[in-house]
């Protein structure tokens, strides 16, 4: 005679799959567990024995680790959750200025966009409270300056500037022309 183990196997194995899911992505964002600890306002000892299975964590500190993370609490607890294409394509008709041309928030990490910066224009940007995040730009028409940390640069066509987020930063079109560049940025 042979027992169904009912739903609490199903929930064994929800459960189980906790700690790896959460060693993964951190993994993945190259962050150490005091990293991550940091950006979740979690204890790294605590995160330690949730990766290795030793605790479960409470939904507060799943949702606080989730949103360091960058994924949504159903990740963690539901594997009959949304399944996402292994890529996504994003079409030249689809590229406007300002509008990320990379996949949706819950599926990576990366988000990017092509932006135009009119003549005189600029921006600024204060540190992520969030943890390190980085931006990368690239140039393809123009000339951008930017203020980083205090640092200044100066990006014409075809060059980049990769910096964390963990900086204030400021920039600025001082060209007669629009600024045309690529930015990609992870984190927050």
């Amino acid at each position: 005679m042979s027992v169904d183990p009912g739903p609490a196997a199903g929930l064994d194995e929800i459960v189980g799959s906790i700690g790896p899911k959460v060693r993964e992505l951190r993994a993945q964002r190259n962050l150490s567990l005091q990293q991550l600890a940091v950006r979740a306002d979690v204890s790294a000892a605590a995160i330690h024995k949730v990766e290795r299975g030793d605790m479960v964590p409470t939904i507060t500190t799943l949702l606080k680790l989730a949103s360091a993370l960058g994924r949504p609490v159903g990740h963690f607890i539901d594997d009959a959750g949304p399944r996402y294409p292994v890529a996504v394509h994003t079409r030249a008709r689809d590229v406007r200025s300002g509008a990320p041309f990379t996949g949706p928030a819950n599926q990576f990490v990366l988000d990017g966009t092509v932006t135009v910066t009119e003549p005189g224009a600029g921006g600024s940007a204060e540190p992520s409270r969030a943890g390190a995040g980085e931006e990368l730009v690239y140039v393809l028409d123009g000339t951008l300056e930017f203020e980083v940390a205090g640092e200044p640069y100066r990006l014409a066509r075809h060059e980049s500037l990769h910096y964390r987020t963990e900086h204030p930063r400021r920039w600025t079109n001082p060209g007669a022309k629009p600024a045309r560049a690529i930015w990609v940025s992870t984190g927050s």
